[in-house]
């Protein structure tokens, strides 16, 4: 468990971090505003994106490990 909470911290973190980031630079380009606007996307998108990640991974995981499994076979 605890490996899967820091787990998903960091991929969050770093996924949200950069999508807010090209999200923000094709919806402003690098305007006067961009950083301040690149932060607040991504501070409002981080908690959003650990919650998701932390409740999706393991059923995702684990459908993917069966469709391995069944290629083994």
């Amino acid at each position: 468990m605890k490996i899967h909470l820091i787990f998903t911290a960091a991929f969050s973190f770093l996924m949200s971090f950069l999508l807010s980031a090209w999200v923000t630079y094709l919806n402003l380009g690098l305007s006067d505003t961009f950083i301040q606007s690149w932060l607040t996307a991504f501070i409002n998108a981080w908690p959003a994106a650990f919650v998701v990640a932390f409740s999706v991974a393991p059923p995702i995981r684990l459908l993917v490990m069966r469709l391995f499994s069944k290629e083994q076979k």
